[in-house]
């Protein structure tokens, strides 16, 4: 059993490597993506005359494709922190047990809390998913405003598409949240594969 149990700590502790380097990878990739989109849309811009005409119509096209490309990061970010606590709790679980029932080792440092929350305010993975919700809330707010710039709306275009960026963001974030803390409460066979034969956490 001990050796079942040190063979499973190890690979659960290289899953909690994994998804966490995956999650700063994706972070990576939508930051590129973000900074990317605003040097191709002036490139198109400083192309010449010819390309003036269809600018607006440009600039709402790649900002919907970038809208898309960042919510579907997003989503794939919000999944690999559900993927992540479940090794975690695992590998606190099995450090719980060893710890309890070893006479030798009775001043532990390290995590024992095996009900880790998938949602977590101080979270790193809070942190950089805030941040890629709002790349996706300023994009789509460019898309909303390249669609009306001809529009005879003005100030309040400006404004509305503002709100636009903002509400965006913020209602993504929360529905992520909201999602990651009803899974969070389940054992992986109901959050993930809807087993409801299992018990929750």
């Amino acid at each position: 059993m001990e050796d079942f149990l040190k063979l499973e700590y190890e690979q659960c502790l290289s899953l909690v490597k994994y998804y966490d380097e995956r999650h700063h990878s994706l972070v990576k990739y939508s930051a590129g993506l973000s900074s990317a989109i605003p040097s191709i849309i002036l490139a198109f811009h400083q192309v010449g005359k010819e390309t003036q005409p269809y600018f607006w119509e440009f600039v709402s096209f790649i900002s919907l494709l970038t809208s898309i490309g960042l919510i579907a990061i997003f989503t794939v970010l919000v999944q690999n922190r559900l993927y992540f606590i479940y090794p975690v709790r695992q590998v606190n679980a099995i450090r719980k047990k060893m710890i309890i029932s070893s006479e030798a080792f009775d001043e532990n440092q390290m995590y024992l809390d095996t009900n880790v929350s998938a949602f977590k305010w101080t979270s790193t993975h809070t942190l950089l998913n805030s941040f890629v919700s709002f790349q996706f809330g300023i994009f789509f707010g460019l898309t909303m405003f390249s669609l009306h710039v001809g529009s005879n709306y003005g100030n309040w275009l400006i404004l509305s598409c503002s709100i636009g960026c903002v509400s965006s963001a913020l209602l993504a974030f929360a529905v992520a949240a909201r999602y990651l803390i009803k899974k969070g409460q389940k054992n992986p066979d109901q959050s993930v594969h809807n087993n409801h034969n299992g018990s929750e956490v």
